[in-house]
């Protein structure tokens, strides 16, 4: 019997992944793969792709799948961004997440990242406008350290006036240690947001 090749194992689960992302709206990387490998019975944590093998699966799955997107929905997204970066604008925040990759998922949610040593402030902001917010924790793992712990990130989660946001609140040493983290290549900033070109 022929022996189970971990590196193809990876291959199917990562593009399994991608389509639960894009199609559920999951924004959990880690969650999205060990969701994919229970559905597909590959339990060993081999089968696991990397966040990198996963970026690639995702514009697999979009160059196959998805049609281009609606130029009034890109501006739609930058309008809404614009609108809470400004609004929160003294933490620094920084447009992230698969939109960044030229990915829209079926279900989009802005990801914009913060940069605060005090979350209080965020959520009285928040408060202060009358915006409804729950708070959770999503976990996070640096992309390219495996041996980084995972680390809790508190994140808001607002309505937006088209789409759902994700306030993800990181300290202020996050954005000035960017070697070995996906905020590097996947935030940008409120003076660059109105020249980004969506993929």
């Amino acid at each position: 019997m022929a022996l189970e090749n971990p590196n193809n194992n990876r291959s199917i689960v990562a593009k399994q992944a991608a389509k639960i992302i894009m199609e559920e709206g999951i924004t959990d990387y880690l969650f999205a793969k060990r969701k994919a490998a229970k559905s597909l019975a590959l339990f060993s944590k081999e089968n696991l792709p990397s966040n990198y093998e996963i970026d690639n699966a995702l514009k697999e799955y979009q160059n196959i799948f998805q049609e281009k997107v609606d130029s009034e929905i890109i501006i739609r997204i930058k309008k809404e961004a614009l609108n809470i970066m400004t609004l929160f604008k003294e933490f620094n925040p920084h447009l992230a997440g698969q939109l960044l990759e030229g990915l829209i998922p079926k279900f989009l949610k802005i990801q914009i990242n913060l940069f605060t040593d005090n979350i209080k402030e965020v959520e009285y902001i928040l408060l202060n406008k009358n915006i409804s917010f729950d708070l959770k924790d999503t976990n996070y793992q640096e992309k390219f350290s495996k041996k980084q712990p995972t680390k809790i990130i508190p994140t808001f989660i607002i309505d937006g006036i088209w789409f759902p946001i994700e306030l993800k609140v990181y300290f202020e040493k996050d954005i000035r240690n960017q070697k070995n983290n996906t905020l590097k290549n996947k935030g940008i900033n409120l003076k660059s947001i109105e020249k980004f070109q969506f993929k």
